[in-house]
């Protein structure tokens, strides 16, 4: 599959955004320093010790397991992979499944320039499935995060926004010109099904249409031949389509 796009998540935003979470947290967390400090002075630092070591030992878990995430768009899916030490994981959504292309972007998210991909989709247990009275979400693969959606009408399915970090491209730099890229691809993609479909419905039409003598064209010989004229005309089917369904015709 040719890949038309790729990335990693955006880390640098990811450090910005630690480093004032740590902050928040520890001024948050200065009247219970305070208090142990005034019980009994010897034990503010190891406190203080527990509280550093444990942050960082935090932030590196963090920021690896973000770190090991890759996005790609090919010319028939999307991918999510994961790579680290703890293990792989790889998802593909292909595109008859992508109904729609959301981007999420919070303040430190604007101010890099970077935000997160989620898709809508109908097909597949793989990528989220509900059916009427199943409720939300009836199912969404291991690891899949959160589902939202719910059926309409009896054995109907609608369509279900997929979220969570296995789900999405997480913090994926410049996210609208990754949406418009793969928005394109979708309708490029459509486009073709499409014309495959018509062309597919027009070779069923055509073989179920008596013979008719060349000598003798009838009516509704004609109108077909006119008929697959116009659809040439508007390039809804190809030029060897028309020539295959023009011989047909006419034998």
């Amino acid at each position: 599959m040719e890949v038309i796009w790729s990335g990693k998540p955006h880390m640098k935003k990811t450090i910005v955004k630690s480093t004032l979470v740590f902050i928040v947290l520890t001024l948050l967390l200065t009247p219970l320093f305070y208090l142990i400090w005034t019980l009994n002075r010897q034990y503010i630092l190891i406190a203080l010790g527990i509280w550093f070591v444990a942050s960082s030992l935090y932030f590196v878990a963090y920021y690896f397991n973000k770190r090991a995430y890759a996005f790609y768009i090919t010319d028939k899916s999307i991918r999510i992979q994961k790579s680290w030490v703890f293990g792989t994981y790889e998802r593909e959504i292909t595109l008859d499944q992508i109904r729609d292309v959301h981007v999420s972007q919070g303040i430190l998210a604007k101010a890099f320039n970077c935000g997160s991909l989620m898709f809508t989709s109908t097909a597949g247990l793989e990528v989220g499935y509900t059916h009427a009275g199943a409720g939300v979400g009836a199912g969404a693969g291991a690891g899949a995060g959160i589902v939202v959606g719910g059926g309409v009408g009896a054995g109907t399915t609608t369509p279900i926004l997929l979220r969570g970090r296995k789900n999405t491209f997480w913090d994926a730099p410049n996210p609208s010109s990754v949406r418009q890229t793969l928005v394109a691809k979708l309708t490029e993609w459509r486009g073709v099904v499409q014309q495959q479909r018509m062309a597919v419905a027009l070779e069923k039409i055509t073989e179920k249409m008596p013979s008719t003598p060349p000598s003798t064209p009838s009516t509704s010989l004609i109108n077909e031949l006119e008929r697959l004229n116009a659809l040439l005309e508007k390039g809804a089917i190809t030029k060897e389509e028309y020539e295959k369904a023009k011989k047909k015709l006419l034998e």
